[in-house]
């Protein structure tokens, strides 16, 4: 018995270290493109691919680029050493009708970045989900259904406030009445939002597949890589709306200014609140209450680099959308209906809970005690006596 339970120690281990050579290896390369293209000039593509390019596929096909030299006149490079001869060759046997295609199908999804980032929720609106909402899952969702992010002047003084302030006429959302409805609106919410999350990655997984990147060939991962990338922004957008607002209860109005200490020891009562408010939509919830705090160094420079980090986040999706290869235009106006769809869809959900944070907001000042406000107004009233006997 001892003797089979080495054996089976040793064959496992011997299948976890195969394992983690192959994927360690730097002698095999992915070799999953070409083998689906888009269906606009897909079958061109194919019968050129397998009448035309077909020693240039099998070499692509065995994944071993140290068995070929690199084109280098032709633009090939040490990664790209598999893939650069199948493209070339693609593009050589092409008419240039399907090139002048595939040219505008570029230059449309090259300008998707920027209209995604107009129609999608900002970085604020998906902190205060997070933050003031206290749904920090929903807001991850819909930050990986929402890929380009809403771009944000450099330094302009942002006021968290007034996202949650009620004016006449604004929408006024539904509020279930009972446990049952509520469980229903907010099953509805996480379906829609890991809808329009598994379209996007799906998206991003067949545009990797079916096209390649002109100046990052040898990887199918870039379009997904540009979408995941999303999800860091939207999570320092988080850190900085804590910095300048956060929402309080009537036994927390004292844990604000608290040490790192202290913060630990109330760390999992924190969680326990988060994870109980989650699964309940914004209307649903109870009266929510904020504190606000002034801008600071910290917050200016952070500020300043999310700013500066969404601007280059759309950069590199419009570069690596426009150069993708192998697409036609009516295939890439599908592409950006689908991640409109899920844009908008992240959209509507984001609307519908600040609609409903600022059907349960208390404004800051019925928030104060009347020792704050009667402190409030003799500090008001020593300014005013102070100034007038400077006048004097």
């Amino acid at each position: 018995m001892a003797i089979r339970t080495v054996g089976g120690l040793r064959i496992k281990a011997a299948l976890l270290l195969t394992i983690l050579l192959f994927v360690t290896s730097s002698s095999a390369s992915i070799t999953w493109q070409f083998q689906h293209f888009y269906p606009q000039h897909g079958d061109k593509y194919e019968y050129i691919l397998h009448h035309n390019c077909s020693q240039e596929f099998a070499n692509y096909l065995t994944g071993r680029p140290q068995d070929f030299q690199i084109d280098w006149l032709g633009g090939g490079g040490q990664y790209s050493v598999l893939v650069q001869p199948v493209v070339t060759c693609l593009l050589g046997n092409v008419s240039e009708y399907i090139k002048a295609a595939a040219s505008s199908a570029q230059v449309i999804l090259g300008v998707t970045p920027p209209i995604l980032a107009t129609l999608g929720a900002s970085t604020d609106e998906l902190a205060m989900l997070s933050v003031v909402g206290r749904r920090p899952l929903l807001a991850l969702l819909i930050s990986f259904g929402n890929p380009s992010v809403y771009m944000e002047r450099v330094f302009d003084f942002r006021q968290p406030e007034k996202m949650l302030q009620r004016s006449r006429g604004r929408y006024r959302p539904y509020r279930p009445d009972t446990t049952f409805k509520r469980w229903v609106l907010a099953a509805m919410q996480y379906c829609i939002a890991l809808g329009a999350a598994a379209n996007v990655a799906a998206l991003s997984w067949q545009l990797g597949v079916g096209t390649v990147c002109s100046w990052w060939s040898e990887t199918v991962f870039s379009l997904l890589v540009w979408t995941v990338l999303s999800i860091p922004i939207h999570m320092a957008g988080t850190f900085a709306l804590r910095l300048r607002m956060r929402r309080i209860y009537s036994d927390e109005d004292k844990e604000i200014n608290i040490g790192c200490r202290q913060w630990l020891w109330l760390l999992p009562k924190r969680l326990h609140g988060f994870w109980k408010s989650e699964w309940v939509p914004a209307v649903c919830q109870d009266e929510i209450r904020t504190i606000s705090f002034e801008e600071e160094k910290i917050y200016v420079a952070w500020s300043w680099l999310l700013s500066t980090a969404t601007i280059i986040h759309i950069l590199f999706g419009s570069l690596v959308l426009s150069g993708l290869l192998f697409i036609g235009p009516r295939d890439a106006l599908l592409v950006i209906f689908r991640y409109v769809v899920s844009v908008l869809v992240c959209r509507i959900l984001v609307t519908f809970e600040l609609a409903g944070m600022r059907q349960r907001y208390v404004p800051e000042p019925e928030q104060r005690t009347s020792t704050e406000v009667v402190q409030m107004e003799d500090k008001d009233v020593r300014y005013r006596r102070g100034t007038r006997e400077e006048e004097v």
